[in-house]
């Protein structure tokens, strides 16, 4: 049977491409591991340490099938049903994301 469940974040979720690591130039990146997974982890940590990770949902995703070389595809879908797809470098941008997002929630 069909049940519909509240979710824990009240504001939306945010979907990190892990495939998109593929296309990014190695030289481009100081962290070492999977581009998506770092990105994820930055942003959890951040929603964290502001006391709004009960707002939003931070989760990796397999392709978004946003495919752009040197970028990584983030989406944010919203409770209200709105879904935003962004492509960032996933480190250069990522404080330019994170103010994005919070802006959203």
């Amino acid at each position: 049977m069909l049940k519909k469940e509240e979710t824990p974040w009240s504001e939306g979720v945010v979907l990190v491409c892990t495939k998109c690591h593929k296309s990014i130039s190695a030289s481009s990146l100081k962290e070492e591991g999977n581009a998506g997974e770092n990105l994820k982890t930055f942003l959890k940590k951040s929603f964290k340490e502001s006391g709004d990770l009960s707002k939003i949902r931070v989760v990796t995703s397999s392709c978004l099938d946003v495919c752009i070389d040197d970028t990584q595809a983030v989406t944010f879908a919203s409770t209200d049903g709105k879904t935003e797809t962004f492509t960032v470098h996933p480190e250069k941008d990522r404080e330019e994301l994170l103010k994005l997002l919070k802006s959203k929630i």
